[in-house]
């Protein structure tokens, strides 16, 4: 008995002795040590906030991981003993999570906040040309500023240089006398007892804004006569819209010469028989004039591309048409059919919840009524009628051309940054990812194309909505879509936009 009692005793001494030893295991010091949290210090320069530490030993580097209003935005290894976040709004929450690394080990965090005080940035920044007797002025229009106290307006053609303070009020002010050729910056800047917000700007390039409206037709006759009825209420409403537009065929084109006159050319492509294969197929007459229009892109032309004619800009050399063919891909033909839903597109993204981007502020929506969600904001574009349903969408585009994934802040940073693509909406349930290229914007970027190209590829933005027993109904102004003063400001917007490139 009393050697059981001695083995009970000994058993619970090695199980004692274990526990003591794992504990201890758990209490020993991490390998990597955690920072200095006072040696963590940050300062906003200009616009950009720049955190610093100590140097640390080699081998190590500093993680940082940045969070908006709680939502994790970013996570980067500093090289060097400096964080730099550029471009920090006014009025927002930022939390910020340091942590040292040996590339294998991390230690534990620092937690710091930074809010920059201020006035909230200016919205609806937006610039025109306005012909006058004697010449031009630029006219730059603003939406009211919320908390300012006053507004510091910067504007510069890079030899005339402008310097105002305006009344927090104020919501347009006017350069007199531009010139043909000059390219006008303008920045605005909001400014309270707080502090002064993030700037916001926009540029105007003044000189001829005549519109070319292109067709696979020889005529606009013919086009009205005999050409699909989106294509035909394009033509009809641009050229009751701006009467110095001028239909252009494409047979007509030779040379850069014959497009010298236009600031931007629109082109608007709707297939209803066949099948995605003739939306690639690029009529021999379009293809016979595009080394004159790569040109004139090229040296500064800017391009509207609506429906099936988006898939030009691989034609144009823009992006290689292999790669919009050969990643996932929305493209619709067809005659369609009644459809009683209501079509919105989300111009506001939220990817996977880690970072947002409001593309409403855009130009391109000017005056269209957004609807607010608790996650995003829509725009209507179609209502209850005969639906086409006639997409020209690309995905993963963003991701293949930046090697970031299409839920990441990298993904949409290098993507504009670098490659001057901006996505602009998306379908409503698509809002989580970077990836889908459904109204987009490209702007230069790192290519030898000096225009603009906006791609409207939203299967709902139809010129013209059919009657509901599917025949055409061939107007400037179809009225059998609800929300066609939607689609046709979006494609004024889209026009007038162009005019300032």
């Amino acid at each position: 008995m009393k050697t059981r009692i001695s083995n009970i005793f000994i058993l619970l001494a090695i199980v004692l002795l274990s526990a003591c030893q794992s504990n201890d295991y758990d209490r020993s010091n991490m390998i990597v040590s955690a920072p200095d949290a006072s040696s963590i210090t940050g300062q906003l320069q200009h616009d950009d906030y720049v955190w610093q530490w100590n140097a640390l030993p080699d081998g190590e580097s500093m993680q940082i991981a940045t969070y908006r209003d709680g939502t994790l935005t970013s996570t980067e290894v500093a090289s060097g003993n400096t964080y730099v976040q550029k471009n920090v709004p006014t009025n927002v929450k930022f939390e910020y999570v340091f942590k040292v690394t040996d590339g294998t080990n991390i230690s534990s965090g620092v937690v710091k906040e930074y809010t920059r005080e201020g006035a909230t940035s200016i919205t609806n920044l937006s610039m025109k040309q306005v012909d006058v007797s004697d010449g031009y002025n630029a006219e730059i229009t603003w939406s009211k500023a919320t908390d300012a106290t006053s507004l510091l307006l910067t504007a510069t053609n890079g030899i005339r240089n402008i310097s105002e303070t305006l009344d927090a009020g104020a919501t347009s002010y006017t350069i007199n006398n531009v010139s043909d050729g000059d390219t006008w910056n303008v920045t605005i800047v909001a400014v309270n007892d707080k502090g002064t917000a993030l700037a916001t700007s926009s540029s105007l390039r003044i000189g001829k804004t005549t519109i070319g409206f292109l067709s696979t037709y020889a005529t606009a006759d013919e086009l009205t006569q005999n050409g699909d009825d989106d294509e035909a209420s394009a033509w009809l409403w641009l050229h009751s819209q701006y009467a110095s537009a001028k239909f252009v065929s494409f047979k007509d084109i030779h040379s850069t010469a014959d497009l010298a006159q236009f600031r931007v050319l629109f082109w608007i492509r709707d297939i209803e028989t066949g099948n995605e294969a003739d939306v690639w197929n690029i009529p021999s007459n379009v293809l016979a004039a595009t080394p004159a229009i790569r040109q004139w892109y090229k040296d500064g032309g800017n391009l509207l591309l609506w429906g099936h004619s988006t898939v030009y800009i691989g034609t144009l050399g823009r992006i290689p048409t292999d790669m919009l063919q050969n990643n996932d891909k929305n493209i619709g033909c067809a005659a369609g059919g009644y459809n009683g839903d209501v079509w919105k597109m989300a111009v506001q993204l939220n990817p996977g919840g880690k970072f947002s981007i409001d593309m409403s502020s855009h130009p391109i929506y000017n005056g269209i009524d957004v609807e607010q969600t608790d996650r995003t904001k829509l725009i209507a574009v179609k209502g209850p009628g005969w639906t086409e349903d006639h997409n020209c969408l690309f995905f993963n585009i963003p991701a293949v051309l930046t090697g970031q994934g299409n839920q990441e802040m990298a993904c949409y940073s290098i993507l504009t940054d670098t490659y001057g693509i901006y996505p602009l909406a998306t379908w409503d349930s698509q809002i989580d990812w970077v990836s889908q290229l459904n109204i987009w914007e490209a702007r230069q970027g790192n290519t030898d194309f000096k225009g603009t190209v906006l791609c409207i590829g939203n299967g709902g933005c139809e010129f013209s909505m059919k009657n509901d027993n599917g025949t055409p109904n061939i107007s400037a102004y179809p009225k059998n879509n609800v929300y066609q003063d939607n689609v046709l400001k979006l494609a004024k917007n889209s026009l007038e936009y162009l005019k300032t490139r």
